[in-house]
């Protein structure tokens, strides 16, 4: 399954249609966590459960300190 098109601009280094879902978790989850929008964090929270959000937000280098900080929040972790 891929990411929807919505999604897409934010993954503009790559080729989004070449996204899985399952394939490539935690790349997803950490962009989507760093740069998306509210829509597409609610999209995030429908597809991952909370506790794999938090664990990719929580040990990727790719996330800053903001965003998990927001992400602690959120996930309630």
């Amino acid at each position: 399954m891929s990411i929807p098109s919505s999604l897409k601009p934010i993954f503009w280094d790559t080729n989004p249609d070449e996204l899985d879902i399952e394939t490539h978790k935690p790349f997803i989850i950490a962009r989507v966590a760093e740069k998306g929008r509210w829509r597409d964090v609610k999209w995030l929270r429908q597809t991952y459960s909370d506790s794999d959000i938090a664990s990719v937000v929580e040990n990727s280098r790719n996330t800053s300190p903001r965003v998990k900080a927001f992400w602690q929040v959120v996930a309630n972790v």
